[in-house]
């Protein structure tokens, strides 16, 4: 166990923390692993330079996130006296390289630029578009695509034909794929040259332009380097795994210029969708001269049960991550797996676990955290939530039943339940083609005067007419037969609406979209009838926040709604802790990803994203995976070099295995009379 020392004001720092605040060398690499304080570091390191005679603002510290660095530097000021750090900068990579433009304008030859956001860029790429489209085999590259495989290129430094082969293709290298590429490429090489004339004919720089403009200048200007080496002492790096090619080609040419002080964790590696690489941690030694690493593995999060399992998958990779977690806490419980056959006993299982913490083991819902690879999969987690009435916040998605094309099969039931249900009319009539705002307003003045939903169920196609009116009378009196029977009205309505749905949102309908109905109609077989449904499955998902009603599902601010459970992807829970961790379908073809068996960076790097995972639980761990793919991988083993499935040599002295999940339970409703009582809402006197 390693001695605490105090540092500075209000600094505790741990012998590893002090070795490294106190580094004597050139260039440091601290590898930093989960939960062991990296940012006390990077606050230290800044505090102990500032004591030691470095002016504040030859100090630049380096974030992601603008939030972030506002926090960093006021942790630095705090931990000091008599505002020594006042003028310290911390910043994110493309502010400070416009600070640097901005600062000296004739340098760089950026004088009288303007700086354009992402809507800007859109709409500069639009006018070079025109109408010309880029169009062939169903694939069709909107202005958008071409802006992601421009900026793409030049933060990845990869050439155009694989940033359209990554971000149209998905990486894919067939063949039939590369034809495809061939064909496509001048098309959109000619349109991303025109966006660059018509850039520079603007004189606009976009966010990639800032740090191209300083790397550039900086790499082939000798007067340059002179003059912010003047300037520049140290630079203080945070979550450097996470840097891209082209913010490393940035750095470089500051090797000459400053100290580098590079804080992260190679093992938390998870962004390289967005173009970083873990190299940039990997080959810092061979890249960076007079160079050394340092290590921090004291863990203060988590027990040393949930740490052994963390660890043992990365000594299970053929990379070397270089670090052992340990923690400072001592041992706890052992994680546990949990073997289900579904979806929907997972979520039961989950549900019902939170359900007992919350009753009986005195803890709150905020006490934990529910992490999955995609919002996708937390579809019947959060159709569970809602049922039982667990209040949850989802990071990294939107809430299952805020989803347009669920909105547009409820509106139909809604209308059944309530006939004058305007909202649910509006929504219901202009689904279909055809019928616009002012046609259904029309429509619907003459349907609120139907006496009660029989003679709607009579009328209403003759009121609206032609085919439309068949079918919206045809799905009505589907729903009004089947009332009773929420999940078949489901079923039934979703099967005369599929078409239009899957026109209207064809975009995304058969990846995204068309799976949300078997889940919505699980979500059915829950309630007794369809105002159950409606009232609790969506009304009660809205908490009165100041007077107005606010939807669970969305990201708030933790001072807005205090207690609930947190469902979140992987990418999304950079920072996130709880009490209790749930990892939801850690199974084959998941953990590896079965699209990524054919890369070994991407392969690897799932591996790193479960590790984010399993490192965010502080006390409890609950794994869940599938039974039936690990019985499919055990009956039909794959030959793929990359296919093993990364808990499948996992010892049982790791965790604790169950197979006991919690069956469905239909909630039974009781005979209420045919009228609500709203008599002593108001005094009227």
């Amino acid at each position: 166990m390693f001695t605490q020392k105090a540092t500075l004001k209000n600094h505790i720092l741990n012998e590893q923390q002090q070795r490294a605040v106190q580094f004597k060398g050139k260039h440091l690499l601290l590898l930093a692993g989960a939960g062991t304080g990296k940012t006390r570091c990077i606050v230290g390191r800044a505090a102990y330079l500032i004591e030691n005679g470095i002016q504040p603002e030859k100090i630049q510290i380096l974030t992601f996130t603008k939030r972030s660095a506002n926090e960093i530097v006021e942790r630095v000021k705090a931990s000091l006296t008599d505002n020594q750090a006042q003028s310290l900068n911390g910043s994110t990579f493309h502010s400070w390289c416009n600070q640097l433009i901005v600062r000296y304008p004739n340098l760089f030859g950026a004088s009288n630029y303007t700086v354009i956001d992402p809507d800007d860029q859109l709409s500069v790429m639009k006018m070079v578009c025109g109408d010309r489209i880029i169009e062939y085999k169903g694939v069709r590259i909107k202005p958008q695509q071409l802006l992601d495989i421009y900026s793409y290129g030049r933060n990845t430094r990869k050439n155009l034909t694989n940033s359209i082969r990554e971000r149209i293709y998905k990486g894919k290298s067939d063949a039939e794929t590369n034809d495809e590429i061939d064909i496509i490429r001048p098309k959109v090489e000619v349109l991303l040259k025109a966006y660059q004339q018509k850039k520079e004919e603007g004189r606009y720089l976009d966010y990639d332009d800032l740090l191209l403009v300083v790397a550039n200048r900086i790499r082939n200007d000798d007067e340059a380097k002179e003059i912010l080496n003047h300037q520049l002492e140290h630079l203080l790096i945070d979550e450097f795994q996470d840097t891209n090619p082209l913010q490393w080609y940035l750095l470089e040419p500051f090797l000459d210029i400053a100290k580098f002080y590079c804080v992260g964790d190679d093992a938390q590696s998870i962004y390289s969708f967005r173009g970083a690489d873990y190299k940039n941690v990997h080959l810092f030694s061979e890249r960076v001269p007079d160079s050394e690493t340092y290590i921090l593995d004291t863990n203060y999060r988590s027990t040393q049960e949930i740490l052994d399992l963390s660890n043992w998958l990365m000594e299970e990779s053929p990379l070397d991550y270089r670090k052992k977690l340990m923690a400072s806490r001592g041992p706890g419980i052992k994680p546990k797996l949990v073997n289900v056959s579904s979806q929907w006993e997972e979520a039961n299982y989950i549900a019902e676990n939170i359900l007992e913490n919350f009753t009986e083991n005195n803890k709150q819902f905020a006490d934990h955290l529910i992490l999955s690879k995609s919002t996708f999969y937390t579809k019947p987690l959060q159709a569970v939530f809602i049922q039982k009435k667990i209040p949850y916040v989802t990071y990294g998605g939107r809430k299952f039943m805020e989803a347009a094309h669920i909105k547009d099969v409820v509106s139909a039931l809604r209308v059944v339940n309530n006939l004058f249900d305007e909202i649910g009319w509006m929504r219901f009539l202009t689904f279909w083609d055809g019928i616009g705002e002012i046609k259904a307003g029309k429509y619907l003045n003459k349907i609120l005067e139907f006496k009660d939903p029989i003679d709607c169920a009579q009328h209403v196609g003759e009121v609206i007419g032609g085919p439309e009116g068949e079918k919206i009378a045809d799905i009505y009196n589907t729903i009004f037969v089947n009332s009773g029977n929420v999940k078949r009205a489901l079923q039934e309505t979703y099967a005369k609406m599929e078409l239009s749905l899957a026109f209207k949102y064809r975009k995304d309908w058969e990846e995204k979209r068309k799976s949300d109905f078997p889940v919505l109609e699980m979500l059915g077989d829950n309630y007794a009838s369809i105002g159950q449904l409606i009232s609790e499955g969506i009304l009660e998902n809205a908490k009165q926040l100041n007077g107005n009603p606010v939807l669970e599902g969305s990201k708030l601010d933790d001072s807005e709604i205090k207690d609930h459970v947190i469902i979140s992807t992987v990418h999304s829970a950079k920072g996130l802790e709880a009490d209790t961790c749930y990892v939801l379908n850690v199974s084959p073809k998941v953990y590896p990803s079965a699209w990524n068996l054919d890369d070994e960076e991407r392969t690897e790097e799932d591996r790193r994203v479960l590790y984010v995972a399993l490192t965010r639980a502080k006390n409890e761990l609950y794994i869940s995976r599938d039974t039936n793919s690990i019985n499919t991988v055990n009956t039909q083993p794959s030959t793929h070099p990359n296919s093993k499935y990364f808990l499948e040599a996992l010892p049982d002295r790791l965790v604790e295995q169950t197979i006991n999940p919690y069956s469905l339970i239909k909630p039974k409703d009781i005979n209420r009379p045919n009228k609500i009582d709203l008599s002593l809402g108001m005094d009227f006197s």
